[in-house]
């Protein structure tokens, strides 16, 4: 027989961790919006500069989404183990050793 053992606080932290990694993207992608535009010399350096920090932000934001999930899938998992194991406990098998 094999056994397995998950510390389910251990992966509901583990959720937690990414849910405020999450968090530090999202935020990040607000203060990179947020930054003035610059005034290049040239309209086209100014172009660029708003380009490249658009795609900052875009960056970010896919990166916080993407831990987002992941910090909700972990955790969905962690309370999945933790039902089956649950009913793993309480189910009895007639004639079986206890």
């Amino acid at each position: 027989m094999t056994r397995v053992a998950v510390t389910f606080s251990a992966v509901g932290a583990a959720a937690e961790q990414l849910g405020v990694a999450s968090g530090a993207f999202s935020q990040g992608a607000g203060r990179v919006g947020g930054t003035p535009g610059a005034a290049a010399p040239e309209p086209s350096v100014t172009a660029l500069l708003d380009r490249v920090l658009e795609a900052i932000v875009d960056s970010l934001g896919k990166a916080a989404r993407e831990l987002d999930g992941m910090s909700a899938g972990l955790a969905e998992t962690a309370a999945s183990y933790e039902r089956t194991e649950q009913l793993l406990a309480s189910w009895h098998v007639p004639g079986g050793t206890t």
